[in-house]
């Protein structure tokens, strides 16, 4: 009876530690896209958040208290549970930017702008394990949106509309904050003896001995640092030399519309390529120079895709050109924005390299 007991109760303190410890993920929620300064952390039961831009301020949605509506960062930590062993696929829909981690393997990597796009990856895993998870998520300008899910190694491979199973949503059950302790296995109960009780005679005393003289250790001379060589004055004298900032430009001048020629996107993204910055910042640098000045950005894109879409995607594209200008200190009251599609090619899109140059920027000062 006593043995019953003692399982029971056993058993109900492991149920009491695994309530405790199944709390959804940490979220660390940040102010930058990353993770500039913390605003605030909760317990998320689950990754599936839609903060989208509203067209009335009094309707925006931001993550949180103290957040804003763009340009902020969210880390989510804990321990994920496998409930069963074999592949398991992770799947995430995402706008903007998002890294996870499974048991240290990173499993997707798309740091970088998206629209709503999806991502997957693979990483095995065993039944039973905690396994520590980490999911970064970045969100740049408008609203912003994030949806892990999973799909389980035993889950039909389906195929619906030409996409393949998304999967379900990874919910808090499988979340720890930390992994609950295995069970103590109950010792059982000491027979009763039934023989006598025979005394055992004591050990004999053992004599200590003496303790060996402590030799002294001879000191290690630690050789001087090699003396520097031509090979490393050839190395430092080769690093490169900052940059300088670019000088304004003389073309930019009231009246005029340019294309800005480094300012290349994504094909079907309004994803700005490396070399945008070069003329980015010229325009940034003539416009702190000239005050007086106003700026209409008009953006465009190739002819691959739906027009509609490609509408809006060239107006994106005008907005993050203008957003660009505006995290660099140049006022949002000088500058409005502008999107035509494909309506205005500059050249035919037969070949990539052509489309690339459709895909572009246009600037007029005013």
């Amino acid at each position: 009876m006593k043995l019953v007991v003692i399982c029971w109760f056993g058993l109900f303190c492991l149920l009491a530690q695994q309530a405790q410890a199944q709390s959804g993920l940490r979220g660390d929620y940040y102010v930058g896209t990353n993770f500039e300064k913390k605003v605030f952390t909760r317990i998320d039961p689950a990754i599936s958040f839609d903060w989208p831009k509203r067209n009335f301020s009094w309707l925006e949605r931001t993550p949180g208290p103290g957040m804003p509506k763009s340009y902020y960062s969210v880390r989510w930590t804990g321990k994920l549970l496998a409930p069963i062993s074999g592949v398991y696929i992770f799947n995430a829909k995402v706008d903007d930017g998002i890294r996870v981690w499974v048991g240290n393997k990173k499993v997707i990597d798309a740091w970088h702008l998206n629209d709503s796009k999806h991502f997957n990856g693979r990483v095995i895993l065993e039944a039973g394990k905690f396994y520590e998870l980490r999911v970064d998520y970045f969100n740049d300008m408008l609203g912003g949106a994030i949806d892990l899910l999973w799909v389980l190694p035993n889950a039909p491979r389906l195929i619906f509309n030409g996409i393949s199973n998304p999967g379900e949503s990874i919910t808090s059950k499988y979340f720890f904050q930390k992994a609950p302790p295995a069970p103590v296995p109950t010792k059982p109960p000491m027979p009763v003896a039934t023989t006598p009780v025979v005394a055992v005679a004591p050990p004999p005393k053992v004599i200590p001995k003496k303790p060996l003289p402590v030799v002294k250790s001879i000191p290690i001379l630690t050789p001087l640092p090699p003396k520097r060589t031509a090979v490393v004055d050839t190395v430092i004298s080769s690093a490169p030399i900052p940059k300088q900032a670019p000088e304004p430009s003389s073309d930019l001048k009231p009246g005029v519309t340019l294309t800005l020629e480094t300012v290349q996107f994504e094909q079907s993204s309004y994803v700005l390529l490396p070399e945008s910055s070069t003329d980015l910042n010229k325009l940034v640098q003539a416009m702190k120079a000239n005050p007086q000045w106003y700026v209409h950005v008009v953006g465009h894109t190739d002819n691959v895709g739906d027009p509609r879409l490609n509408l809006a995607l060239s107006e994106n594209r005008a907005k993050v050109v203008a957003h660009y200008l505006i995290r660099q200190g140049i006022d949002d009251e000088r500058i409005t924005t502008e999107g035509f599609g494909g309506k205005q090619p500059i050249t035919d899109n037969t070949t990539e390299s052509e489309r690339s140059k459709n895909r572009r920027v246009e600037i007029t000062i005013r």
